[in-house]
């Protein structure tokens, strides 16, 4: 049985979740390897290249969070017009989560 529409919903805004939560966690590991760096006196461009790794994960960040909206958005618009008979347990509650 393939899943339903609902299920593809919940599971893309909980990866999405993930995804973000993974993303804040690699700026604080890269923020603290990049300062590491600094203080070593590393290579410059060693220094560098990770600075540039960095700010992409920086920048991944609020590229995420906008999906995260936009994916809430839309579940809760396929909640509020949902009559099938599933279990809207899951999907309300990531509906009420701060995220």
């Amino acid at each position: 049985m393939s899943p339903s529409s609902l299920q593809i919903k919940v599971n893309s805004l909980k990866r999405l979740i993930k995804e973000e939560s993974l993303y804040q966690q690699e700026v604080a590991e890269q923020q603290h390897f990049v300062n590491q760096m600094k203080s070593n006196n590393a290579d410059e461009y060693e220094l560098k290249k990770q600075i540039q790794v960095l700010e992409e994960s920086q920048r991944m960040v609020p590229e995420v969070s906008e999906k995260i909206k936009k994916h809430k958005q839309a579940l809760i618009e396929y909640v509020e017009n949902y009559k099938g008979d599933e279990d809207l347990s899951a999907a309300k509650e990531l509906i009420s989560a701060e995220v």
